[in-house]
């Protein structure tokens, strides 16, 4: 049961960093069109400015469970390098208890934020008026996401299932 849970995590880990991987895609063409309709045809743009605010900040909440799968966060790895392995798997363990503390605290309040938005009606500045909503939904996404990863990472450490417990990052 508990490997099956691992697994759907992960899987839905997987699936954010696609989608992170998308939300990149899409900033990168739409700069590409900015740079063509301000320079080439000499118009003015509006609403691509906020596509690309929204759409890097999205992939960078939901891309951040995948790194944490794959143990591609930043970290001294010359600290873990040298630690033998039951060092290194309480160092990894306490190291996925405060990011998922941090991400349970961070889920909370962009649920709470996107919510106030949603009821509030809350919208951009720009003459589209964008929801505001949606781009705070990555808040609670990402971070719900963030928090379960860091669960099943703990997991897989105290189960002997990391490879970074021997060493593999």
């Amino acid at each position: 049961m508990v490997k099956t849970v691992v697994r759907l995590i992960e899987r839905l880990s997987l699936l954010a960093g696609i989608v992170a991987a998308a939300l990149i895609g899409i900033a990168i063409l739409m700069v590409t069109q900015m740079v063509f309709i301000r320079y080439v045809l000499v118009q003015s743009t509006a609403w691509q400015t906020e596509v690309v605010t929204f759409s890097l900040v999205a992939a960078t909440l939901l891309g951040s469970a995948w790194v944490l799968k794959e143990r591609g966060h930043v970290a001294v790895g010359l600290v873990t390098a040298y630690a033998p392995p039951g060092l290194r798997r309480i160092m990894l363990a306490a190291a996925d208890v405060i990011v998922f503390l941090f991400a349970a605290l961070m889920f909370y309040k962009g649920a709470e934020i996107t919510w106030e938005a949603f009821q509030g009606d809350w919208t951009t500045e720009s003459i589209y008026e964008f929801p505001l909503w949606i781009p705070y939904s990555a808040m609670p996404v990402g971070f719900g996401l963030l928090a379960l990863q860091a669960i099943a990472s703990m997991i897989k450490v105290w189960h002997g299932q990391d490879d970074a417990v021997m060493g593999g990052h």
